[in-house]
């Protein structure tokens, strides 16, 4: 698995894990898929990093939850070839989101590598550009 540095964010410079998850996979710009969440956050009575908010606004982009995995971290995966967002945590208090395209890992910074897998989604699109 490789590794490649990403980060992007909004107008005013903020950046969100499940933001950029979602542009990175799905190929739109951060502030289209902010404004997505938030609505859809306001729709579901949730905040927009809930996981029945991104779930269901993966749903409604072909990103579908392949399985939920215990005691494996991010650096151990083996997936086929595809477009993937990973939903880990460091087993205590922090929740993190990253896309892997193509067996590469993008992200603001290598320490995601050692964070814990919690669910694996997999982007079923057959246009899928990655």
């Amino acid at each position: 698995m490789n590794f490649e540095e990403y980060y992007i964010s909004g107008k005013d410079g903020t950046s969100n894990c499940v933001v950029r998850s979602l542009c990175k996979v799905l190929g739109k710009s951060y502030d289209e898929v902010y404004e997505d969440l938030l609505r859809l956050s306001q729709e579901l009575h949730a905040s927009f990093n809930d996981v029945v908010v991104f779930e269901t606004y993966m749903e409604h982009n072909h990103i579908l939850k392949e399985k939920e995995i215990q005691d494996v971290l991010v650096k151990d995966l083996a997936l086929e070839k595809g477009s993937y967002i990973i939903f880990c945590s460091d087993k205590k208090d922090f929740y993190h989101m990253i896309p892997l395209i193509q067996n590469t890992i993008y992200d603001k910074n290598e320490e995601c590598l050692n964070l814990s897998v919690l669910s694996i989604y997999k982007y079923h699109l057959s246009s899928n550009k990655f």
